[in-house]
């Protein structure tokens, strides 16, 4: 216990430093933005990330340490997962995992980055202890936090409704039905139900808005691309890395963790499926990772090959941490060199009023730089929470615009008749415009 406390409290202690130094991305600062209009939940996704944004506002004097309670609640993941296999393994297993974690580029450098992944990993992980709980020891209370667990991860990020068909056939496949308290499984339903209504009562109160964007984003397609399975699966393998996922693949697994294969299997395949139906992101699979990462466990050379996992990502951390330090190597991705050129462009928000963007990762990165309220162009791209607001449409007889250049303009400028000019060009990928009209 005190060799994982070190392990724990050192990693989260860097975890916070870089937090801190490390500048948001576009998509940190967009839900930092939703922070500034709190709300029961959003077009886009549930609330918790915004929440946890607002909690960290009085962080904000402090560099970029607005991530920290989102950075803090994302590594409690660790210490749930100890207590799930304290009691089920030995503890060298215990710290090969951990390392496994620590290092893997998602659960580990990417747990700095606050998105809807960290809250929905570590109210998946709660919900996974609770279930053992509730079977092992028959516990109303292990099916009320359930119940309490799952609600909060709906109002996370949408997968967490995964868990359930992944208990269901670990319950069905392994003949655990008769270990359910049936009585417990109804406390399970209410507080379930109560915990998710934050996101239930706005997509009531909003047509639904939320859930039929997230089941078109996910399997909008009507032809099929081979690539997007193909992708997914070799995104899916180099992620986990390919020795790990082998040794997942080979592992003899006792019987009382057998509940691994369901939860972490379950959720790969079901979006290997969903891949033949759209494109699927790297991330959406994460729930998976610490399941599967502990069926590794079990294969007799993991402990061996950590020590080339534990090098080929670390030498990728290294590099990415060395962005911070060496502005030449931003160069090297688009993706790290974004918040940097965005930071540096958002001074213009303290000369043009109003100032909009021509993308929601755009002005929600000016906003969060320069502090000054910007949004993005109503109808200018994608519907998002922007269009959702009455200050994204000017109301005056001028504005100003930054936009990539080879984006396009909303159809409503030209019905206006809205007169552009060019003002300068930011850098080469930017330019300021001016709108008037009479």
């Amino acid at each position: 216990m005190k060799d994982f406390r070190r392990i724990w409290g050192l990693s989260l202690l860097v975890k916070m430093i870089l937090a801190a130094l490390i500048p948001l991305s576009a998509d940190e600062a967009y839900y930092w933005v939703w922070a500034q209009r709190l709300q029961l939940s959003y077009f886009d996704h549930p609330p918790m990330v915004a929440w946890l944004f607002s909690l960290g506002h009085f962080l904000e004097p402090f560099a970029n340490a607005v991530r920290w309670p989102a950075v803090i609640l994302g590594h409690g993941m660790l210490a749930v997962w100890y207590l799930i296999l304290k009691d089920r393994v030995d503890f060298a297993k215990i710290k090969t995992w951990a390392y496994l974690v620590l290092f893997s580029p998602l659960l580990g450098f990417g747990s700095l980055i606050v998105t809807p992944d960290l809250p929905v990993m570590f109210f998946w992980s709660l919900a996974i202890l609770l279930t053992l709980k509730a079977l092992e020891e028959k516990s109303l209370l292990a099916y009320l936090g359930l119940g309490a667990a799952l609600g909060l991860g709906f109002c996370s990020k949408y997968h967490i409704v995964l868990f359930v068909p992944c208990l269901l056939v670990f319950l069905f496949v392994e003949k655990k039905w008769k270990d359910v308290k049936w009585s417990g499984v109804l406390l399970t339903i209410i507080t379930g139900l109560l915990f998710s209504a934050p996101v239930i009562v706005w997509n009531a109160q909003n047509g639904f808005a939320s859930f039929e964007f997230q089941l078109k984003h996910g399997l909008e397609k009507t032809s099929y691309n081979p690539e997007w399975t193909i992708s997914y699966v070799l995104g899916q393998i180099l992620i986990l890395f390919p020795l790990v996922f082998w040794a997942a693949i080979r592992a003899q697994v006792p019987r009382n963790m057998r509940w691994l294969y369901y939860f972490g299997w379950g959720p790969l395949l079901f979006f290997l499926y969903t891949s033949f139906r759209a494109l699927v992101e790297a991330n959406w699979p994460i729930i998976a990772y610490p399941a599967v990462i502990g069926l590794a466990l079990f294969y007799s050379r993991t402990q061996k090959w950590l020590k080339y996992y534990v090098a080929f990502w670390g030498l990728i951390f290294v590099i990415v941490i060395a962005t911070l330090f060496t502005p030449a190597l931003r160069n090297l991705s688009e993706k790290v060199q974004e918040p940097y050129v965005l930071q540096e462009i958002s001074s213009i928000a303290h000369e043009y009023h109003p100032l909009y963007a021509s993308s929601y990762q755009m002005a929600s990165s000016i906003w969060y730089f320069s502090k000054v309220p910007t949004f993005k162009l109503q109808g200018i791209s994608r519907y998002d929470f922007f269009d959702t607001l009455p200050e994204a449409m000017p109301n005056g007889k001028q504005f100003y615009l930054v936009k990539r250049e080879r984006n396009g303009l909303p159809k409503w400028i030209s019905e206006q008749q809205w007169q552009m000019k060019e003002i300068k060009k930011i850098s080469p990928d930017f330019v300021l415009l001016e709108f008037t009209r009479p």
